[in-house]
């Protein structure tokens, strides 16, 4: 159901499901958790199902879910589904309002991990593909602020939010092309890894932070600016990383 046909927004819970993911995976399982989620929310709840078709198109559903005052947008897959789905929570350096007419608490953030590598699961100590336990979070709607971090680029007008980890030059390179070989499952970081060194060359990385003066660090290999500790499949590369703690300005609720 597109977002535009919800009829009891207060009370939505919009389910954005990625039907690539984890090589197909993703789709599959989520059909088989379909029947006892609407069981166990009630005739209260109306559960939107969202596929989405390509790239953006997960933002785009968020966005407009959160427009039409959803209780919930909920990310069904991978690290990927949720980034965008979070990306819809904001538009034009601001988080989305809902329309006017739409009142209740603000619109939550959920995640049922699906994906490969489901690495910001790992913060809160949730099974990836544990359908049990992620039917049982979202009926109980437990509640929670969660940093969120923003990236601005000088040749993009439009700022990227995350929740987990950025990265730039190497590390981001391995994530693009793990994603190619995402059938491997957790193999495809290796993948990703050892073929983006193949072509790697250190840069001189210029970067502020904070609106602080502009510093050039030489010969970078990889930079990672962690909310959370994991990426890549587990790997805990800002181990001291918070998500919860107020340390950045924008937040939103996560369920």
């Amino acid at each position: 159901m597109a977002p535009d046909a919800i009829a009891n927004p207060q009370r939505d819970y919009v389910f954005v499901v990625n039907p690539t993911g984890a090589n197909g995976r993703t789709e599959q399982q989520w059909k088989k958790m379909l029947p006892e989620l609407k069981l166990r929310l009630g005739k209260d709840c109306n559960i939107c199902e969202a596929l989405t078709t390509g790239p953006t198109h997960a933002v785009e559903i968020a966005r407009e879910a959160v427009r039409n005052g959803a209780a919930a947008v909920v990310a069904v897959g991978g690290d990927g589904t949720l980034h965008e789905v979070l990306n819809g929570f904001f538009e034009d350096g601001m988080p989305v309002q809902s329309r006017e007419g739409y009142s209740g608490p603000r619109t939550a953030l959920g995640l049922i991990p699906m994906g490969t590598g489901s690495d910001l699961a790992r913060c809160f100590g949730w099974k990836s593909n544990d359908k049990l336990e992620a039917i049982h979070r979202i009926v109980k709607d437990r509640r929670r602020r969660i940093d969120v971090g923003r990236v601005q680029l000088p040749d993009d007008k439009v700022d990227r939010y995350f929740l987990n980890v950025a990265s730039l030059h190497l590390s981001a390179k391995a994530g693009h092309i793990a994603s190619m070989y995402k059938r491997f499952g957790n193999l495809c970081y290796v993948i990703g890894a050892l073929k983006a060194f193949r072509s790697h060359e250190n840069r001189d990385l210029r970067t502020r932070i904070d609106g602080s003066q502009w510093t050039v660090v030489p010969k970078v290999t990889a930079t990672c600016i962690g909310n959370a500790k994991y990426f890549g499949g587990g790997m805990k590369i800002t181990p001291t990383a918070d998500p919860f703690n107020g340390g950045v300005t924008s937040w939103i609720q996560v369920v």
